[in-house]
């Protein structure tokens, strides 16, 4: 579908749309919000019911929702979806149980005869059609007047034929003819069809909604005082004792302790916090007691934004989608017509309007897209909910399609396979020269979002006035310092390296420091290796992918790392432009490459990528930049996000081929007369069971390691 416009500056805006009964529908309201001047992209999901529109900034919301309410259906508040899809889901059991006993006592009724069956049966079957099939007729009516056809249309069309021909047959005092089983077996199982539908969707969503709520309604603030969850702001003091949960994410101020963020991160070790650390709603705090202050409350909380981004993937559409959708939008008005040309095919042939009626109201039934309109949103839906369970944010349903034909994963060095939190191990600097060099060095990286920075922290600072700061990509920074040139980085950045400076160690990276062109000390620093690196390079060594290493540090200290994890090709002393060069001759290759990085120098390579992988530790850029982000910052979760990503693809293309196959199956059955409107219910009833049940298949997913939670 095209979009509309672009506008240098988009909002987004989601709601809640009740009242579609197919893909169908979902198309004809993208349709009608595309057509807007101020909307530039509109997506509907008709499995979650859910929109994402992009649109000019300070569109009313109302004008967004008055086209959906015009087309008959209702736009609700996003926060409304869960309570949306209980109350759809608590309306259809109510309608569908009584209708199934009675299409039941119908179909008994054609093998115990009794006098006035037959008027106890119309009785009833008129309360199946016109009680518990009344939402059906009136979107009909509505789908009919705005020439929007879909799947109600059919099934109105249907129920309506058979028990009004039943209705004038057993009026006339005919005793063949009757389908009233017909008419209301076309009910409820459309009803018990539309029912599971409604579970699935809630039970999909309640681990999501699960995530959101793990965080207590309650915090104990520092003088003993209570207050709920919706009373704190930033900077609220609180205590929590060892065995609760935090309310909100926070900064440590007193106590130590181990936390447990398994449930809000899927992180499966314990975390040590002490003051200073930073922790999020929802961890578990294990053996000390906390006293925290809130750094960030409600929507801008991390759980918050979880479950925000994780919706807004499930409202994308993935390319297969499209499909789908071509062939929804065009197929109720066909089947409309192959219906009536049934009806006067068999009529002509025979003669026999009954046996025409009953292969025409087949066909009507059998044809209903409901299994076509779930095969993909619905996969997608419970697959991006157990990704994020998984610890793994899915951009969007376009990625499903890279991960499949990933070969090639690359490996930023630096905070991905290592901890990313450098620390210096020895300074080689004259003693009189040492702090003062230190202290300048602190003060300068103070300026830098890079990893090392952290490395000066523990260094003492006063206030400093920094101008001129430059950041030299793949050498390191400079900048004046109350004035003084300051430099930080390899050799290359300086003009200069004094002899009793250039001896080296293998195993780390050197940093160098002046105060101008002439390196006056020497840094050495070392960086952990994640403990699970080893394990993840092994796991997508499993999915058959190639493994490469990149890093900006010196040849022996990339080498070294790359010998712990086993990673046999890796290339080192590189600058972000050659991360961007070598994913780019690995793709003129023929190669399909997945990127790993968290810094602003993995950007353009992330970008360049065909699949691009963040960790949550890394810069905003590099995560806007990432089509996958990796909120545990274990690397382990890379090959669970592409071999979720993967199985998902197959769920969905399982799902398609079956919706397609069972249609190309029934179709000419109905035709020809051999499936009737009760098997032909039953049929499309199980049809969509199918497809929901191989979606649900996703939610067992369990991590390719053994040490992740299931």
């Amino acid at each position: 579908m095209a979009s509309g416009p672009h506008f240098p500056n988009v909002e987004r805006t989601q709601f809640v749309i009740e009242g579609m009964s197919c893909a169908a529908c979902a198309a004809k309201i993208e349709e009608a919000l595309e057509a807007q001047e101020t909307v530039q992209s509109a997506r509907v999901n008709f499995a979650t019911s859910t929109s994402l529109i992009l649109h000019e900034p300070d569109v009313p919301l109302r004008n967004l929702t008055e086209i959906v309410d015009s087309l008959g259906f209702r736009a609700l508040p996003e926060s409304d979806r869960q309570s949306v899809q209980a109350s759809s889901e608590a309306a259809l059991r109510r309608r569908a149980i009584p209708a199934l006993v009675i299409a039941l006592f119908a179909m008994l009724s054609m093998f115990v005869r009794f006098p006035a069956i037959d008027w106890i049966i119309a009785a009833l079957t008129t309360v199946s059609v016109w009680w518990a099939g009344w939402g059906f007729h009136r979107s009909a009516k509505i789908q009919i007047a705005r020439r929007s056809l879909a799947m109600d249309t059919l099934i109105s069309l249907g129920a309506i034929a058979a028990w009004s021909w039943s209705v004038a047959v057993l009026a006339i005092g005919a005793d063949q003819g009757l389908h009233f089983g017909g008419a209301s077996s076309i009910i409820a199982f459309v009803l018990l069809g539309k029912w599971w539908e409604a579970r699935a969707l809630k039970t999909s969503g309640d681990a999501l909604e699960s995530l959101a709520q793990i965080t207590p309604d309650h915090v104990q603030l520092t003088n003993g005082e209570i207050l709920r969850l919706d009373q704190i702001v930033v900077g609220t003091e609180f205590i929590v004792a060892p065995g609760e949960r935090i309310a909100t994410d926070s900064e440590v101020l007193q106590g130590h302790s181990e936390v447990d963020a398994s449930q809000s991160t899927g992180e499966t070790s314990l975390i040590e916090v002490s003051p200073g650390s930073l922790v999020s709603g929802g961890f578990l705090n294990c053996s000390g007691a906390l006293t925290l202050r809130a750094t960030a409350v409600g929507n801008d909380t991390h759980l918050a934004r979880i479950a925000q981004l994780v919706e807004e993937a499930q409202a994308t559409r993935a390319p297969i989608q499209r499909i789908a959708d071509q062939v929804a939008a065009k197929f109720v008005p066909a089947v409309i017509l192959i219906s009536v040309g049934t009806f006067f095919t068999h009529w002509l042939a025979t003669g026999i309007t009954d046996n025409a009626l009953i292969a025409s109201v087949a066909v009507l039934v059998v044809s209903c897209p409901c299994s076509l309109g779930l095969a993909t949103p619905l996969a997608i839906f419970v697959g991006t909910g157990r990704a994020a369970q998984l610890g793994v944010m899915v951009a969007g349903a376009h990625i499903l399609d890279s991960s499949k034909a990933i070969d090639t994963v690359v490996f930023d060095k630096t905070g991905t396979i290592t901890k990313g939190t450098p620390f210096i191990t020895d300074v080689l600097a004259p003693n009189e020269s040492k702090l003062t060099l230190l202290t300048l060095a602190t003060e300068l990286e103070s300026r830098s979002g890079h990893p090392i920075a952290q490395a000066f922290k523990f260094f003492p600072s006063t206030p400093s006035e920094i101008q001129d700061f430059t950041m030299h990509p793949g050498k390191g920074i400079s900048g004046l310092v109350n004035g003084i040139e300051v430099r930080i980085g390899k050799a290359e950045l300086f003009d200069r390296i004094p002899q009793t400076l250039t001896a080296s160690s293998s195993q780390e990276s050197i940093l160098f420091i002046g105060r101008g062109s002439i390196a006056e000390a020497k840094v050495t620093l070392g960086d952990e290796v994640r403990t699970t690196s080893a394990e993840a390079i092994e796991l997508l060594r499993q999915l058959k992918l190639e493994v490469a290493l990149l890093s900006g540090d010196s040849y022996q200290e990339t080498r070294n790392v790359a010998d712990k994890v086993g990673i046999l090709n890796f290339k080192a002393d590189v600058l972000p432009e050659d991360k961007h060069r070598f994913i780019s001759d690995l793709q003129s290759e023929g190669k399909c490459v997945a990127m790993v990085g968290d810094g602003i120098n993995d950007t353009p390579a992330l970008a360049a990528s065909d699949l691009g992988i963040a960790l949550q530790s890394g810069t905003a850029a590099a995560q806007r930049a990432a089509d996958l982000t990796i909120i545990t910052n274990d690397p382990r979760a890379v090959a669970d996000g592409i071999a979720l990503s993967r199985k998902t693809l197959r769920v969905i293309k399982t799902n398609l081929v079956w919706a397609f196959s069972y249609n190309l199956i029934a179709m000419p059955l109905a035709i020809t007369g051999l499936l009737r409107p009760t098997h032909a219910a039953f049929a499309m009833a199980l049809s969509s069971l199918l497809v929901v049940t191989n979606s649900l298949s996703l939610r067992r997913f369990t991590s390719l390691s053994s040490e992740s939670p299931a």
